[in-house]
């Protein structure tokens, strides 16, 4: 992997020392080529490394998730209760302090960029600059925010195959990998899985699809309680009961 030239590197930094960015997110694509940095004015942008030229600006600042909300395009849209409630989600945001800071990565084939946004996990295709898909977009009560890729040990000769409920064997025989997209999400003490695998239905349905290996801190434990005595203690201290009579012919 050869370094950047000198010239191209100082105006880079110039450049950014004028708009007065800075990086809270880097990223090196697998095969060396380009590399990304996400800054706080919600922008994600691509360069190559050998020239360091800005290839792609991706702005997910919440003007242009307005502009979205707006539009016509049924991808970026969301019911006006549920996109008002992640608007707010993002203000308090960017008031903690403490919150993890949003990341992007590359595949591994250098040619997808996947990051997150208030509408889920976009993954975008670098070559037609376009969004090939939003993951998590129904996890609405989620805000996904630092996130990892696991493609499979490329040293390995075995690939790992999807069971045949998850996988259209009758299109091909050839064995698939099957990707994982780990992800943290805000005010949330757990780590998402993402896979192209449909969860197994667990014997007990009462248990679902989480996965508790730890006690949840006490903020939590004092909410839960609290809610619990607001329920039980809201309770109706009388009842109105109405009866008809029923007329029987013998």
């Amino acid at each position: 992997m050869e370094s950047p030239k000198g010239l191209a590197m100082k105006e880079f930094c110039l450049l950014y020392c004028q708009l007065q960015y800075y990086c809270i997110a880097y990223q090196v694509s697998p095969d060396g080529k380009q590399f990304s940095i996400t800054s706080p004015d919600r922008r994600i942008r691509i360069f190559w490394f050998k020239t360091g030229k800005l290839r792609r600006v991706y702005d997910e600042s919440l003007e242009v998730a307005q502009d979205l909300q707006r539009s016509d395009a049924p991808l970026y849209r969301l019911e006006a209760i549920d996109f008002g409630r992640r608007m707010a989600v993002e203000k308090e945001i960017e008031k903690t302090e403490s919150a993890p800071q949003p990341n992007a990565i590359f595949d591994g084939s250098s040619n997808f960029l996947i990051y997150a946004t208030l509408l889920g996990i976009k993954v975008v295709n670098l070559h037609t600059n376009k969004v090939a898909r939003i993951l998590g977009k129904v996890e609405n009560n989620d805000r996904f925010l630092r996130i990892a890729l696991y493609q499979g040990d490329r040293s390995s000769k075995k690939v790992r195959k999807i069971p045949a409920a998850a996988a259209n064997v009758n299109e091909s025989k050839e064995p698939l990998t099957d990707p994982t997209l780990l992800c943290c999400a805000f005010k949330k003490h757990r780590i998402y899985l993402f896979s192209r695998r449909e969860p197994e239905e667990p014997e007990d349905a009462t248990k679902g699809r989480d996965v508790f290996n730890e006690k949840p801190p006490p903020d939590e434990l004092l909410a839960a309680s609290d809610i619990g005595k607001a329920v039980t203690t809201s309770l109706p201290d009388n009842v109105v009961s109405f009866l008809s009579l029923l007329a029987l012919c013998l």
